[in-house]
Order: C-alpha cells, then structure tokens, then sequence
C-alpha cells in the first residue's frame, strides 16, 4: 500500500490555493472541515506548491500537549536564545520571534503551514496573526469545524486577512477513483459504496477502513476484480477515535446510544417506551445523533454510521440481549408497521431469543428479497428449530445455494420428505431444479427431477411450474430447439409465476432462433406477469428484461439494448442484488463480437465472473468466460485468451446449449489472434453445424459472416443468403449484405455496409467494412475514396479499444510489408518461435528469420515486444493476408 495515498476530488480546491499561493506575495487561506476530510493532506500538498513557486515553506502543528506553553507550537522553530522564559515580555516576545522566523526565510517569502491551528496556543496564535496582519508573512491553517477557535485565528477571516475555505467530504466518484489508485486494478462498483457508506466520504475513516479490510482479508482481488466478501469493520484506530468522542458521557447518554446503535432507525413510540427524548435532543445537539421525519415517522439515528459499528462492537452480550428483547417486543406490540420491521424484529430475536417461527420465517424471506441471503438462512435455520417445518427447511436451503453453495443446498433438499401436498412437492422440485441446472449445470440429473415430480404432482397449474423448470433445463442441456418445442405450446395459457420462468426461458430461445418480434413480444409478457405478481417468485422481474436485452441487440438495436441493459446494471448495484448485475454485465460484454469495444467488455465480464464465482451459477460463468476470451482475442491478448478459455475445464461442467455457438466463436477468434486463421475457419465451421442442429440460427449466421471476414466470403455467401432469409432483425440482413459485398470486392457495396453497421452501432464490423472499401477503391484507382475509406476505418476502429482482426490492419502496413511478412510478423507477435512458425508456413526457418529482420527493419522495432506494441497500434495493425480457400 502506498504510505502517502493520492489526492483525489479536490482538483477546484487546489486550484484556488495554486492560484493563492502562486505570486509574489502568497494570499493568507483558513481550511475549514470536520475532522479525517483531508485538510492536512491538501495542506501538505499545497506546502509542495509554496515550495515550488520560490517561498519559504514551514510547517507548525497545533496539539493540546504544546498549547499550554507560550508559543509552544514554534520552539522548535525559534534559536535557543530565544526561547521564552517566565521574566519574558511578552511584546518582547513576540517582536524578537517575528524576527526569528523572518531571518529564517531570508530573501524569499515566509508562508506559515499551521495544522490544527483551533489548537494553538495564545501567544502563537497571536504572533501568526501579526504576521499575517503586518503583510510579512502568509498562512495556510487548517481548522477543525465545530472547534473553538482563538480569537487571533478567527480574526484573519473575519477582516479579510484570510480566505476561509470550507473542505466538504469526499463524493462517491472521487472515493472510487482514490480506491482505484490505492489498489491498482479494476475494482467491484459495490465496494465503492460500501466503504462510501460507513466512512460519509470521510478520508480518515475511508482510509482505514480499506486497510482494515485488506489486513484481515475480507478485501482482496478475484480474477483480476477487487471485492469485499463482508462488511468492512472498524479498526483500532477508529474504535479509540469514536470511543474518544464518547468519553465523557453520562450513564444514561451512553446507553441510549446503545438503543439507537441497535434499533436505528428508532421511531418516536419506541424512544418514548424504551429512552428520554429530552436526552436524545441533547445528544442531537452534540452531533452524536441525528433525526428526520420519513412518511410523517420520527427517525433517530447516530450521528456517523461508525458510531453504531463501533458501539455494537464494544456493547456487553447480556446488554445486547435486553436490548434486542426489548426492541423486538416494542414493535410487535405497535404492529410492526413499516416495511423493513419483519427483518428488524427477526434480527432482535436473533440476538434476544423469544422468537416464534412464522415470525422468523416472515423475515427471513424478506431478508433473502433484500439479497442479505446470510441472514435469510440463519433466520430460517431459526425458525426450524421452533417448528417452521417444510417452510424452513426450504428457505434455509434456497439461502444456502444463493451464497454460492449450491452442492451443500442440493444435498440438504434431496433429503426432504414427508411431503404433506402437491404444493410442497411442487416448490421442492423447482428449487432443485433451479440449483441443478442453473448453478451446478447438471442437466441430466434435473431432467430427472423434473419427470419424477411431473409424475407425482396432480394439480395441472403446480405441474406447470415445473413444466416451465424442465423448458429451462432443455434449454441448458439440449438448445434452443428444445427448449421451445416445449414452451412454445405452453405460452398461450401460461399466466402468473409459471409464466415469469417460462416466458424468460422461451423468449431467451426464440431470440436465438432468429423469431425476434416474437421474443420481444414474450419478454415484455413475462416482465408484465411479474410486475402483477403479489408475492415474490424465484424468477426475478428482470429475468424479462434480460431477454428483451438479448432479442434488441441481435436484431441490431445495440442503442437501446446497452440503455436498458445498463439502467438494469444500475437498479442492481443500488438495490444490492449481484445476480442481476451480472446477467446486464454478461449482455453487455457479448456485444464485443460486434460492437469491439474490447476493454470495456473485458472489465464486464471480469465483474461478473467476480459476482457469479461468489454467488454459484456454473453454467453462467462458463458462458461469461467464453465471453471473455472473445474481448482479449479480439483485443490481440492471445495468451490471455488462451488461458481463459483452459479455465473452463476448471468448472467441471458441460458447457451450456444455450450460447454454445458463442464458445466455438470465441475458440475461432483465440486461434485467429494467434495467427492461424485456417484453423479459426474451421472451428467457425463448427460453429454452423452447432447452431443449426441445436437451434442457434443466430450463432450460425455470426459465424458465417466470421467466416467472410476471415477471408472466405465467397464460401459462405450462398449459405448466409439463406439462413438470413429466415430470421428476423436488421443486423443479420447487413451481415449477409457485407458478405455479398466481400465476394464482388464492390467498392460501393462495401461502403454501403460501412453506413448500415455505423448505424446500428456495429463498430467493429463497420471499421472492418471500411478497411476493405479502402482496399477496393485503390484497386479501381480511385485514390480519393480511398483515403476517405481509410480515414473512417481509423475513426471506426478507434472506438473499439484497441480491437485487432484481420480486416482491420493498416493499409500503410500492407502496402510496406508483404504478405510472407506478415504471416511471419503476426506469428512472431503471438509468441511462436521461428522454429514454429517456420513449421506452421511450411519455410525454412532461415526463411523465416530474414522475413523478421525485414519487418522489424521496415517497423522500426527490435524485438518481439516491441512487434508486439507495434502491430497493436491503430496506425500500423496488421494480420495474416492467407489466400482464401473457396
């Protein structure tokens, strides 16, 4: 960790003491905030500036152990001569240690850095004040908000001497940007806030919470993301400042702190049964609590949350547990009226004991629907242990699988028996079949499930929600095809919470088997009936909005997918649901195929394989991997790719039907960035022949174009012709129409697919287009379209991140280096030794190595890293130009 953090969100503050502090004759500044905001630290950063514009810089701190002595801030500033004695006078004194500290500066300008100057004593505080007024010196104090200041240092900016500046906390951005500079790597959003939260932009309290965090592990990097895997706790430091700040405080002041610290937010019923109101008033007044009227309900909270986790951490057990009774017992006999009261009380009766099940199983599922998904099952296991029963259990189990733990969850329900009713039946079969297939991936194990429950389970409309589960789990296991060969004849009748995994599952399907408008017309279905529904289903509402997601983007609008896609990432991080951050995340980042932007997507998917690893959900994060090797091929990072893709044998499941054929694309792409692109053409190949057996048509229709713009349109363009022809949405008639322009090499076709990828968003294919118009129109001799084809591929692939493909290699590099050249300077690129890439080409490596030195002579480069770099670049990127095989 860095001992001096960066300085972050205080870029107009600094400008104003720069611009203070920059003349001749510096201008005098009082910082003015609470304590731990930063002040020292843009005061030191500003000593820096005084510094560097030529003046005398010194540095006085004011602390409670000095102020008691005359000038006790500035002895170790003034001779041994002058240091002031009983006999002194004071007029003396002060007169002949101005002089001390004037000679200290000599020629240059004398600028006083005071800290804590609320703290300084008299005699210092006044000699400060006749330098400033006398013009001989200037100061930049800071000064804690809420303190008694002396009157010497309040005068300054009361007569105009000083500026007083008020430092504000820290906002979220500025806290999220300092986190990213502290651990250097890309962090979870939710950490942001978390820390933001507990410290109120606080730096002090900021600084130490994440370093308490890092010390005891709960803060640390998964898969290349910053995470917290529990709340951030207090640490020494900050127990003995709260603990300071409470010091002092009467019996009485200190335990209705202790009410409010676990009852907050407290109403005026229960402070007027279990505290004093006029104690709170008081307390109020010292900033140690705080009140508001929310919905016309009084409510009492501490002054700073880390009051509460300070005091909660330092309370007896036994008082604890007379509190808790105490609170839960209070608004149970005032009727438990606001929402969040069911968990509130579940969690007094935790900690007092008392409780009565279908209390606890009331808060447990709200806590669970408030994805606090540890306290949903500890409230459940709860409720079992005082005859919750079938309701408990279950509970108990779904909670356990959403923490991530899917095989203890599976292995405690296949367990359960006695079943009292079809309903039971019911809900235990689709929570086994959610855990089987959509965390553990084991489709067959669910098929099973599914056809035995089916088998046991008369009532028609129970019947159907598993019917809905086996729909999902064909998807998983078989495709698309099968998928809606059984949802499809339900869809008509399918109402209410059948519908909300039915439809999402159906409308997921019919996506990819190109039946767009029908997709789009049963994802707004599906979120319609969940809207509807009065009670929670499994399936989330935004499970419809998912797909609708996925149906928009394939048909090409990528505007309004990333828009609803994004709004969705947003309502999750603020509501703290992970799982649907992750499913945005995952729609968001598979637009790189197309769209490139291949950072960006790299960091969505990173962020979502960081929430999926912690929350289960194998299969997803085997499809979110392959995401994320197709953003590092694409970007050029073959060996990353490649050890993306290894990892998917890590999960130990067969991989997902439902993007199967995005897989194989990102196997293709990873050969492609390591330079054998016949071998890419046929993984594509597969790719096919996948999506056409399972029902993928909008795989097979991607992987066709691949294969065009790997160089083989004239094999393909028949075949995408057809398929097109049957599917819906604008983006496949553009890929088909870019293909048919690839095989003629017409120049104006080609810029006629630049102009319809551009404007669905199709950044990538839209520069690659325009890379081959430039290439079709120097080969007519029409040297102006030309440029201006190559100068639109520039501005096209400079909205892709750094994205390389083959297509978009520079028409300088090609006209520069040949095409044994770059055969040989890609391969080399990509880690290969001469020895391999003169097996690969089937030359000599003597061969080989003349065509190198001839690149590296012609780039300028000398080294395989720096080939690397250069063929990376924007202006100079280049890739195999192997002859097509038609």
């Amino acid at each position: 960790m860095l001992a001096e953090w960066p300085l972050v969100g205080r870029r107009e503050e600094l400008r104003t003491l720069s611009s203070a502090l920059s003349g001749e004759e510096p201008a005098s500044v009082i910082l003015v905030g609470p304590a731990g905001v930063g002040k020292t630290r843009l005061a030191r950063e500003s000593m820096r500036l005084a510094e560097g514009a030529g003046h005398c810089a010194v540095w006085i701190t004011g602390t409670p152990s000095v102020a008691r002595a005359p000038l006790g801030a500035l002895i170790s500033l003034l001779p041994a001569d002058g240091e002031p004695g009983i006999a002194d006078n004071l007029a003396d004194l002060l007169a002949r240690s101005a002089r001390a500290l004037l000679d200290r500066a000599g020629d240059r300008r004398l600028v006083l850095f005071v800290d804590d100057a609320h703290l300084l004593d008299e005699a210092s505080a006044g000699l400060i004040h006749q330098l400033v007024t006398s013009r001989s010196a200037s100061v930049l104090g800071t000064v804690r908000a809420g303190e008694p200041v002396s009157a010497p240092v309040r005068e300054l900016w009361k007569s105009g001497y000083a500026d007083r500046v008020h430092l504000p906390t820290l906002v979220r951005q500025a806290l999220e940007d300092l986190l990213t500079s502290v651990l250097g790597a890309q962090i979870d959003p939710a950490i942001t806030d978390e820390f933001a939260d507990r410290s109120q932009g606080n730096v002090f309290f900021f600084r130490e919470l994440v370093l308490g965090a890092l010390a005891d592990g709960s803060l640390r990097e998964d898969g290349g993301v910053w995470r917290l895997s529990a709340p951030p706790r207090p640490t020494e430091r900050i127990i003995e400042l709260v603990q300071a700040r409470l010091e002092g405080l009467e019996e009485g002041a200190r335990a209705l702190l202790e009410l409010v610290s676990y009852g907050e937010p407290l109403g005026g019923a229960e402070l007027a049964k279990l505290g004093d109101p006029a104690l709170a008033d008081a307390l109020e007044r010292q900033g140690l609590l705080v009140s508001r009227v929310s919905e016309r309900r009084l409510e009492i909270r501490l002054g700073h949350p880390l009051y509460g986790d300070v005091l909660r951490r330092v309370t007896p057990a036994v008082r604890v547990r007379a509190i808790s009774r105490a609170l839960a017992e209070t608004i149970e006999d005032t009727g438990a009226r606001r929402r969040e009261d069911p968990v509130r009380i579940g969690v007094w009766r935790l900690d007092g004991g008392g409780g009565q099940a279908p209390v606890l199983l009331a808060a447990a599922s709200d806590a669970r629907w408030h994805y606090d998904f540890e306290l949903a099952e500890r409230l459940a296991r709860a409720a079992g242990d005082v005859g919750g029963g079938f309701d408990a259990a279950l509970l108990a189990a779904q909670a356990l699988a959403l923490q991530g733990r899917p095989a203890e969850a599976e292995a405690e329900l296949a367990t359960v028996d006695d079943l009292a009713s079809d309903a039971e039946r019911a809900r235990l079969a689709v929570a086994r079949l959610d855990i089987l297939w959509l965390y553990l991936g084991r489709m067959d194990e669910a098929l099973r499930v599914a056809e035995d429950a089916e088998a046991s389970i008369a009532d028609p409309a129970l019947r159907s929600e598993v019917l809905a589960r086996r729909a999902a789990v064909l998807l998983g296991g078989e495709g698309p095809h099968a998928a809606i060969r059984l949802a499809g004849p339900l869809l008509p009748d399918c109402r209410g919470r059948p519908l909300t995994c039915l439809g999402a599952i159906a409308g997921f399907s019919l996506g990819r088997l190109g039946r767009l408008s029908e997709a789009l017309e049963v994802a707004d279905r599906t979120h319609a009936a969940s809207a509807e529904l009065t009670e929670h289903s499994d399936w989330y509402p935004w499970f419809g909005l998912h797909g609708r997601c996925e149906a928009l983007a394939m048909g090409g609008d990528f505007e309004g997918a990333e828009r609803l896609a994004s709004e969705q990432y947003r309502q999750g991080l603020e509501e703290g649901c992970r799982e649907a951050r992750a499913w945005f995340l995952w729609h968001l980042a598979r637009t790189v195929h197309d769209r490139g932007h291949v950072q960006t997507a790299a960091r969505q998917a990173r962020e979502a394989l960081t929430l999926l690893r912690e929350l289960g959900r194998f299969p997803i994060q085997h499809s979110l991997l392959a995401v994320l090797a197709l953003a590092l091929a694409l970007g050029g990072r073959h060996e990353e790719a490649t050890r993306t893709l290894d990892q998917l044998d890590e999960l130990q499941i067969d991989p997902p039907m439902w993007t199967g054929a995005d897989l194989l694309l990102a196997r293709a792409w990873t050969l492609v960035a390591g330079g054998r692109r016949a071998k890419a053409r046929e993984r594509l190949e597969e790719a096919v022949a996948f999506g056409e057996r399972v029902g993928d048509r909008m795989g097979a229709a991607a992987a066709l174009h691949d294969i065009a713009r790997l160089g083989a349109a004239p094999r393909v363009t028949d075949r995408l012709d057809a398929l097109a022809a049957r599917l819906d949405g604008e983006l496949v008639v553009q890929r088909a129409a870019h293909t048919r322009a690839l095989t003629s090499g017409d120049p104006a076709a080609l810029t006629a697919s630049v102009d319809g990828f551009e404007e669905l968003g199709a950044d990538l294919l839209a520069a690659e287009a325009a890379a081959s118009a430039a290439d079709a129109w120097r080969s007519v001799r029409a040297t102006r379209e030309a440029a201006a084809a190559e100068h639109r591929a520039a501005i096209l692939a400079g909205r892709c991140e750094g994205a390389i493909t083959p297509s978009l290699r520079a028409v300088d590099t090609r006209a520069r280096l040949t095409p044994a050249e770059q055969r040989a300077a890609l391969l080399a690129s990509a880690g290969m030794s001469n020895r391999e890439i003169a097996q690969e080409l089937v030359l000599s490596v003597r061969t080989v190595e003349n065509n190198l030195q001839r690149v590296y002579s012609k780039l300028g480069v000398s080294s395989r890293s720096k080939l690397a770099e250069a063929l990376r670049a924007p202006a100079v990127a280049s890739a195999l130009d192997e002859p097509a095989s038609r």
